[in-house]
């Protein structure tokens, strides 16, 4: 499953480049793209260390200090999201949503960093990078300390046991043996508050909206993936509303913060690689036809 996700990310880049920007990827293109943002990749390829590093660090940490907000938050939501997964649910909805969850949000957190660093606008690819490792670091302490298990708990784990909402199933999880073995080996099934599926969306969204003009299609874009990711994550029973609606108040103080201090944290880059920041206020005047 890894290596499927893998090759489908890098198929739709040159595509997405094409739509998005009107623009043919090419190997000169991505060797100047690597060289000039190659402090940008490594902060990215860092958050994502550091998030397979968080799964080993969940459990005993959890074990001494986390609390357990899931009956409370059951108690405060009811049923209501076993009853939107029951109208739907159908084969065809499971897997274009679990399409969705999982190929679509790795196409957004990826392909945004590279569009604008393909395109070199640097100011907005700089304040995205730090948007993404803020998100990041906003998340830490709930992953370590805050227990909320995805509602369809535990029937991943025991197909004849009850979830924790009465009938609530985990269609993405017990899709087959090889999406279960996938998740079993890098899911606790206990960090849904907030949803990182919908935080990092979010904010990605709206600080494109705050820094980029023109892009018509690819913020047309982002809308619909938002709203089908709110969907999918409800829909597969892997999160509450309650961590939608947690994941968006993470966007927007991550979107705040970074608006504040992106600036200053590149400026201390730079200080040590001597990379210069005159380019931060400078206007692009590369535009993109809708």
């Amino acid at each position: 499953m890894n290596l499927l996700v893998v090759v489908s990310l890098l198929a739709s880049f040159p595509v997405g480049l094409y739509i998005f920007a009107g623009k043919k990827i090419t190997w000169t293109g991505i060797e100047d793209m690597i060289s000039r943002y190659r402090y940008h990749f490594f902060i990215l390829i860092s958050v994502g260390l550091m998030k397979s590093a968080m799964f080993y660090l969940e459990k005993p940490v959890e074990t001494l200090w986390a609390i357990n907000l899931t009956p409370m938050i059951h108690e405060f939501e009811g049923n209501r999201i076993f009853w939107f997964q029951h109208l739907l649910e159908n084969s065809g909805m499971t897997v274009f949503m679990a399409i969705i969850y999982v190929f679509g949000f790795l196409f957004i957190m990826v392909f945004t960093l590279i569009l604008f660093s393909y395109l070199d606008m640097k100011r907005v690819a700089s304040r995205m990078m730090h948007l993404y490792l803020v998100v990041f670091l906003l998340m830490v302490p709930f992953y370590l300390f805050v227990i909320v298990y995805t509602p369809s708990y535990p029937k991943m784990f025991y197909p004849g046991a009850n979830s924790i909402i009465t009938g609530m199933q985990p269609l993405l999880y017990n899709y087959g043996p090889n999406v279960n073995d996938f998740f079993m080996n890098y899911d606790t099934f206990n960090n849904c508050f907030p949803s990182l599926h919908i935080g990092y969306p979010a904010a990605i969204a709206m600080l494109i909206f705050l820094d980029v003009k023109g892009f018509k299609r690819y913020k047309a874009f982002l809308l619909v993936m938002l709203f089908l990711i709110a969907v999918a994550i409800i829909y597969l029973g892997i999160h509450w509303l309650t961590d939608i609606i947690g994941g968006l108040f993470i966007a927007i103080i991550s979107v705040i913060i970074t608006d504040r201090y992106a600036y200053g944290f590149w400026k201390r880059v730079n200080r040590c690689h001597n990379l210069g920041l005159k380019w931060w206020n400078h206007n692009i005047k590369k535009k993109q036809n809708d």
